[in-house]
């Protein structure tokens, strides 16, 4: 199995490379790198943000994992708040996708100047990089345990890959690798639960919503804590800024509407139904269905759709960071250093992802940051009042007040009752607010 993995994982590299390389605009400007002249089509848009969220650690394994661990409670965690992000993001998709701007740190400079900006786009460049790195690390142990491959040759040769096609062509090449990566995660997931089946094994409790197993105080802090940071999210934002034209935008967000109800919860559900109840991770669930397939042909293609999954969100976050440093930070704008730009991020997240390998831990704190951090000013943005020194307030103080209280959370120094671990999102979405309104008003007195 191991030999087909190795061979799968390969030539699946080589072929991504060179669809990148034939998907390359001869026309390509500086700003058409990141942007692809905002021609996108809907469909094209909408898969490539479904197999972003597709990944094999989010809706793969931690999607399986949770109802694992919470029962039909799982839902409420993950699927119910991913499905009402984008279900807004469908209403508003034509009016979002008309603002004369491409990025949130362009938004933001545009109603509140220079310095608003540059720290708008410092938290955005770290999760990225941070949740990038923890992408990578959690591929590398699959990917290496599947190849007999060792964990760093495999996370540097990964990031090599998607270094080398997003240089090609930029975001095109990641719409392009994702719209191939969707059809295989697809598939990916459809064997998984034909071996399931077949395995004979029925978990019910999956399909039970148990006050025992999740505390209903816990579902109301996820959204309160999830939504504001889900809501800002600069990947969904991208590939709506992308499209052609408002219909566009919201047949983007319909695709990826519909595919989060089949593949964040329906099938991670199903999936997770096929598991003897013993098991608690969505990671050891994953490979313990791989185990039952004996047909080598079959094996090959989950061999793909697991590579699959575990590249999809990683270029996505490399993108993201990439465009952050060449597009927003810098103001002087060239095609040799949008190419850089993508190295840089690439070698920083491979180096956070030997040092910050834990996907929960990058999950928590850019979600965290974003709701804390990025929401207040993004909204700010859409107001007629003068906000700009509350917007700079948070944008400067946010961060680190996020970072504490994750800090102090994590290591059980302050805690909120069943709050399991995002009780700090609270706690600091309050302090930002507090901060947004004191700065405000200071500033009109």
């Amino acid at each position: 199995m191991k030999s087909v993995f190795l061979v799968v994982y390969l030539i699946y590299s080589a072929v991504v490379i060179i669809f990148s390389f034939l998907s390359k605009s001869k026309e390509e400007t500086t700003e058409s790198f990141w942007t692809d002249n905002r021609q996108v089509g809907g469909l094209r848009a909408g898969l490539s943000l479904s197999a972003t969220f597709m990944s094999i650690s989010w809706s793969v394994a931690y999607g399986i994992e949770v109802f694992l661990n919470y029962g039909f409670g799982g839902f409420f965690v993950l699927s119910l708040p991913w499905l009402i992000v984008l279900g807004i993001f469908f209403i508003f998709a034509p009016k979002l996708r008309d603002i004369p701007v491409f990025s949130q740190p362009e938004l933001i400079r545009r109603r509140f100047g220079e310095r608003a900006a540059t720290l708008s786009a410092i938290p955005i460049l770290i999760v990225f990089i941070i949740w990038g790195g923890a992408e990578l690390a959690v591929a590398a142990k699959i990917i290496g345990k599947a190849t007999d491959i060792s964990y760093l040759a495999v996370l540097f040769f990964s990031v090599l890959v998607i270094a080398i096609y997003m240089s090609l062509s930029g975001v095109e090449a990641v719409i392009v690798t994702d719209v191939i990566q969707y059809s295989l995660i697809a598939v990916f997931f459809v064997i998984l639960v034909i071996a399931g089946k077949n395995s004979g094994v029925e978990n019910n409790s999956v399909l039970v919503f148990d006050l025992k197993k999740i505390n209903p105080f816990f579902i109301f802090l996820t959204l309160i804590a999830y939504l504001p940071g889900w809501l800002v999210e600069t990947d969904i934002w991208i590939r709506l800024q992308v499209t052609k034209n408002g219909k566009e935008a919201r047949k983007a967000m319909g695709v990826a509407f519909l595919n989060a109800l089949l593949f964040v919860f329906l099938f991670p559900m199903v999936v997770a139904f096929f598991v003897p109840d013993t098991f608690k991770s969505g990671e050891s669930a994953v490979f313990y269905l791989i185990s039952l397939i004996k047909n080598k042909i079959i094996l090959s293609i989950v061999a793909i759709g697991l590579v699959a999954a575990s590249m999809s969100t990683i270029d996505t976050c490399l993108n993201v960071a990439a465009m952050t440093l060449s597009y927003d930070m810098k103001k002087k704008k060239s095609k040799k250093f949008n190419i850089i730009s993508i190295w840089i991020a690439s070698l920083l997240a491979a180096l956070s992802g030997i040092y910050f390998d834990s996907l929960k831990d990058a999950f928590y704190l850019s979600s965290g940051i974003f709701s804390t951090t990025l929401f207040i000013p993004v909204i700010a943005a859409y107001s007629k009042r003068d906000f700009k020194k509350g917007v700079e307030a948070v944008l400067l103080l946010a961060p680190f007040i996020t970072i504490l209280f994750y800090i102090l959370e994590k290591y059980r120094i302050i805690q909120i009752p069943d709050a399991n671990g995002i009780g700090y999102i609270l706690i600091s979405s309050i302090f930002s607010v507090i901060i947004f309104f004191t700065a405000s008003k200071i500033s009109k007195d």
